[in-house]
């Protein structure tokens, strides 16, 4: 599969990592945008056959530039990232693929520029309110970077790996918290990049963590992308496993809230369907970026009060 990399300038002291798979293939193939390129650029290969795929790391994230200054920080300039991200490829329109918070900037993208986006598919999304009665499906970045009952982390700061190892400690958190609590399969825990993910320490948990819990999610306020949503006329797929710590009725408000949205739920399925389920996702994420609605995909007639 052709693949490059590089750096998007966006100011100085500020470059976006990117990474290309893939290439158009005939008139109707089409470029998709994905934000998030350090967790996604292997476990989305499958996607790139007969499209172009551009994943990025936003700011602060992967091997793009650490960015310190917290009144730079925050969803509004992880959406400005895209829109340089577009810029830098020459990009008139495009598809986007956002997951988890990522979402929430792909959404956000796209109400502000509708004119550059022609169909979205979120996976897994953050909720597209403030949680409310979700509050508990998120922890404190207090308990995320130092979970309660976990021995082996327990074990590593004790011995100063925390500090004087810091990548091996990434390690032990993804495989012994993060990532089994976010997926309803446990042995995809396996499948995830985790030892490249932890060689940058933009991912290192004490900087991952602080950076949504202290700097972005404060700076979304009490959030609701819902009427927004409604003016919103472009197909979207809302891609929700059963068993993620996000709940579905979350998604099934994303997908209400717009006018030509449909929401694909996968039975047992986490926080990950494109490790978990691979047999069901890639073929449901490839038909509808050809342009149909994969099987199984429902219209959402109103949301969840």
């Amino acid at each position: 599969m052709k693949s490059s990399e590089g750096f998007a300038f966006v100011r100085p002291g500020l470059h976006l990592y990117y990474r290309v798979l893939g290439e158009p293939q005939g008139a109707a193939a089409e470029t998709v945008v994905v934000p998030n390129a350090n967790w996604l650029w292997e476990p989305l290969q499958p996607l790139a056959e007969g499209r172009r795929l551009i994943l990025y790391d936003p700011r602060s994230r992967g091997r793009s530039s650490a960015v310190t200054d917290p009144r730079q920080l925050g969803l509004a300039e992880d959406v400005a990232d895209l829109e340089a991200i577009r810029r830098y490829f020459g990009l008139d329109r495009m598809a986007l693929l956002g997951s988890s918070y990522h979402a929430a900037i792909t959404a956000s993208y796209a109400i502000e520029n509708p004119q550059r986006v022609h169909r979205m598919l979120l996976v897994c999304p953050i909720t597209p309110r403030v949680p409310g009665e979700w509050v508990q499906e998120l922890p404190s970045s207090e308990v995320l970077i130092h979970p309660p009952g976990m021995p082996r982390l327990d074990e590593l700061r004790r011995d100063g790996v925390e500090d004087e190892d810091p990548a091996a400690y990434c390690r032990a958190w993804f495989t012994h918290f993060l990532l089994p609590a976010q997926m309803g399969e446990l042995p995809a825990v396996q499948r995830f990049p985790v030892t490249e993910v932890c060689a940058f320490p933009n991912e290192w948990p004490q900087r991952a963590i602080p950076l949504y819990f202290e700097h972005i999610v404060p700076g979304m306020g009490d959030w609701d992308f819902r009427p927004r949503l409604a003016g919103l006329r472009l197909p979207v797929l809302v891609l929700q496993g059963t068993d993620d710590i996000v709940p579905v009725e979350a998604s099934r408000e994303w997908a209400a809230a717009m006018p030509d949205a449909r929401l694909l739920c996968l039975e047992g399925v986490g926080h990950h369907p494109y490790l978990e389920r691979p047999q069901e996702f890639f073929p449901a994420a490839d038909a509808f970026l050809r342009g149909q609605w994969p099987e199984g995909a429902e219209a959402v007639s109103e949301g969840v009060a």
